[in-house]
């Protein structure tokens, strides 16, 4: 088994087909292919080794997509970084997985080439497009290298594939390992329930998270569709977009939907190609979802799952979703709900959603206790969603469990942020919770106690904020405070500050 090889069976019944496209440039089946092969090949002349690391830190570009493949065809282990990530926290990925390389676009090499130092594993850093430096290999080089043809390494079902971070509820992010087995039957299966070999998916949802990448592209490719690489959402040029390259699917996240709504003049454009929509991430509210359907035309099917999860556990294709559910356990997938003891629930009570099947993924990099916590003997994942199961097993996601403010899909853990922001000279202490967002459901908002004479504004955190951490992990709003409320044993009452702001 190797993931890389989902495509193979499309090489003997339409080669030249369309896999993906991206802007005016298209890849067949047979290139796509072939490229690969050439990655592989050529990463191994370089002298990587079989489960070795490798990194990706790029935006969403069919280079993407052909690297992954590449790396796990040649028997290395994938490493996708979230391109929306800064300096510390690349810096920590990096360290924390031992890799061995990282493949870098030009506009955040300056970013690796800060933190390199930090990185004793990393030997190679392989820039995309052109270097003026003659320190680096380039993408192009190593495809110049390889050969056309090339055996897939032969992976074990339970070898890894690749590694993805997630944050936690306390401390850094973590690396989710999933398997060799655990992305070939997510992808498959999420294709078998909702795509044919003659649709045409654009996955406007970043590829750097697995819900476009395995969900959207790998599952797409392994039923011999097209998919339609999408570099950055933007409205107007989505819309443009559908009407140029008629997509049978789309694929996004609740923002998206609601900015499409939006548009002016919505209804002057022809979007009619689009049949269904894909959405998860985080979960779609129901007035949003009769929106898309009564005002886009669009039908809609919704997933739910986690990075944890490979990344969907639960489904249903369009024609038997319910609205407010995000469908049932995918092919093997076991769900439950259970209360704070463990006791499984009966349908229409609320509890922790739980899930056990084929997509469970082999627990966290460097971290057994983590690992233990959320993944128990008996093979279920806890999720730390609140949810509901009815009596035909669909479920439906209630709220969260833990402190995860969930911001359009990015999830952020508040201890993560508050880690990066006491690191500023004029903060005594802080505490960060999600408030209320009309775009993206929640954003993250500050809460700060100052050290003894000093000032700040708010404009000011906020821009400290942005060289330290991810667009959507900033603040949107800072309040001070004179003191953090806390309990007696120095926990920071979060919940108190939370539920004023949603009320």
């Amino acid at each position: 088994m190797n993931v890389s090889n989902i495509i193979k069976r499309h090489l003997v019944q339409d080669p030249e087909k369309t896999a993906i496209i991206f802007s005016e440039h298209r890849i067949s089946y047979r290139e796509l292919d072939r490229l690969i092969n050439r990655i592989a090949s050529g990463l191994l002349d370089m002298g990587f080794r079989r489960g070795e690391v490798v990194s990706l830190f790029l935006p969403s570009l069919p280079e993407l997509i052909i690297a992954y493949l590449g790396t796990v065809r040649a028997g290395l282990i994938v490493n996708v970084i979230n391109a929306m990530l800064k300096e510390q926290e690349v810096a920590y990925i990096l360290k924390d997985c031992s890799t061995r390389a990282v493949l870098v676009d030009e506009s955040r090499l300056p970013m690796v080439e800060s933190i390199r130092s930090e990185v004793e594993s990393l030997n190679e850093v392989v820039v995309l497009g052109k270097s003026d430096s003659a320190e680096y290999a380039t993408f192009e080089s190593i495809i110049e290298r390889g050969a056309d043809a090339f055996d897939s390494i032969k992976a074990n079902e339970n070898d890894l594939c690749h590694l993805m971070y997630t944050s936690g509820t306390t401390g850094w992010p973590k690396g989710v390992m999933a398997t060799h087995r655990n992305i070939w039957h997510n992808a498959t299966n999420f294709g078998k329930v909702h795509f044919k070999a003659r649709d045409t998916i654009m996955v406007a949802t970043p590829i750097f998270h697995c819900w476009g990448l395995i969900n959207g592209t790998f599952g797409m490719l392994s039923r011999g569709g097209t998919v339609i690489t999408v570099e950055r959402f933007y409205p107007t040029r989505t819309i443009e977009d559908i009407k140029r390259f008629k997509p049978t699917i789309f694929q996004g996240v609740p923002p998206m939907f609601n900015l499409l709504l939006r548009h002016p003049n919505l209804h002057t454009h022809d979007i009619s190609s689009v049949v269904f929509c894909l959405s998860a991430a985080t979960k779609m509210p129901e007035n949003l979802i009769r929106q898309v359907e009564e005002q886009l035309k669009w039908r809609y099917a919704e997933a739910w799952g986690l990075t944890e999860v490979s990344c969907v556990g639960t489904t249903a294709p369009f024609t038997e979703t319910r609205i407010g559910s995000c469908g049932k356990g995918m092919d093997d997938a076991e769900i439950k709900v259970v209360d704070e003891e463990g006791n499984t629930l009966p349908p229409g009570q609320q509890g922790e959603l739980c899930i056990r099947g084929t997509c469970v993924t082999r627990g966290y990099l460097n971290k057994a206790q983590a690992t233990k916590a959320a993944f128990d003997t008996k093979g279920w994942f806890h999720s730390g969603d609140v949810a509901f199961i009815d009596d035909d097993g669909f479920a439906y996601i209630v709220d969260r469990k833990k402190d995860m403010i969930n911001v359009g899909g990015e999830k952020v853990f508040p201890s993560e942020v508050e880690d990066m922001m006491l690191a500023y000279r004029k903060i005594k202490d802080l505490v960060i919770v999600g408030i209320p967002d009309d775009l993206k459901g929640e954003a993250p908002k500050a809460f700060i106690q100052l050290k003894e004479g000093e000032d700040a504004t708010e404009q000011e955190i906020r821009d400290y904020c942005k060289t330290k951490m991810a667009p959507y992990k900033v603040p949107v709003a800072v309040e001070f405070i004179k003191e953090i409320p806390r309990s007696a044993s120095g926990k920071a009452l979060r919940r108190m500050l939370r539920d004023k702001e949603w009320s």
